[in-house]
């Protein structure tokens, strides 16, 4: 049953799709200024006082979507090529690097949201159903090539940016909840990672595994 959840919830994550009422690329959702600060795991909390969360037994969420700082690509317009681009102190990866970036977070918002109890996870937007409108903004990245010696350790993929998770109401497309923070991924020496990923990715894994698990408690506490 755990299995067919994180299923749903990576094709939600990879596919995504509108909500009631559809907004543009880069445009604030509508009841942004209705939101009100509150103390949270995010330096940056906002919430709807009005909204009773307990409501909401079920969540969509859509495609993560990236943006550079350089403001030349996004997830849904890659980098064509293979080349590097370095502009404003920061690096644009290729298409690839650029697709498994946001497959890492997409990974981690499968593995934590598919541990919450209090929302059924669903493959579209519906009655009692929140929207999860997940970016990241204004990334500054550092990559990294595999060594020659296959016995040489890679120096790992950092990355910093802006995290932004919106909650948005799928009937009325109003926002209910918006927590955000600027992190950078750090060199963990501890970190652990599964047989198949990528030596260069175990930095990123722990930061963007660190921002679901925020995520999910804020959620149950919103709920709660």
């Amino acid at each position: 049953m755990r299995k067919a959840i994180f299923v749903l919830l990576a094709i939600a994550l990879t596919v995504g799709s509108g909500f009631a009422k559809n907004r543009s690329s880069g445009s604030e959702p509508e009841g942004l200024d209705e939101l009100s600060k509150q103390k949270g795991l995010f330096k940056t909390t906002l919430i709807n006082p009005d909204t009773d969360f307990s409501k909401y037994s079920k969540l969509y969420a859509k495609n993560v979507r990236l943006r550079f700082r350089s403001g030349s690509s996004a997830l849904s317009e890659p980098v064509a090529g293979s080349m590097v681009r370095k502009k404003s102190g920061g690096e644009v990866p290729d298409s690839e690097d650029m697709t498994k970036l946001a497959q890492t977070i997409n990974d981690a918002l499968a593995a934590e949201l598919g541990r919450s109890e209090g929302f059924e996870l669903v493959q579209g937007p519906g009655p009692d159903t929140l929207v999860l409108s997940a970016a990241v903004t204004d990334i500054v990245c550092r990559n990294t090539e595999k060594p020659e010696d296959p016995e040489e350790e890679p120096d790992p993929f950092s990355v910093q940016g802006t995290i932004v998770f919106d909650l948005i109401d799928a009937e009325t497309g109003v926002i209910q909840a918006r927590v955000s923070q600027r992190r950078k991924s750090r060199h963990e020496k501890e970190a652990t990672a599964a047989s198949d990923v990528d030596l260069r990715w175990v930095d990123v894994c722990v930061w963007a595994e660190a921002a679901a698990s925020d995520l999910r408690e804020e959620l149950e506490r919103l709920q709660s």
